[in-house]
């Protein structure tokens, strides 16, 4: 027979509202910025497919890392 235990409790505390808040400031001012560039021709030329971030595959795993709290540093 399998042990019950209760569900897992998560909080959300305020330095996570506040973190949220600036990510999300970033990301509008980001996206102000690349419209203005595509518009303009901007450092991109317009070149790049609409939508898609600047930055590599590698960069971009790194953003997504730092994200969710993986650091790289728990390896086997």
């Amino acid at each position: 027979m399998a042990l019950r235990r209760p569900p897992t409790r998560i909080e959300l505390k305020a330095d996570d509202i506040e973190e949220y808040d600036q990510l999300m400031k970033e990301r509008e001012l980001a996206m102000q910025d690349d419209s203005s560039d595509a518009l303009s021709g901007g450092r991109h030329g317009g070149n790049r497919p609409r939508g898609a971030k600047p930055g590599t595959s590698a960069q971009r795993k790194q953003v997504a890392a730092e994200r969710i709290g993986a650091t790289g540093t728990h390896r086997r």
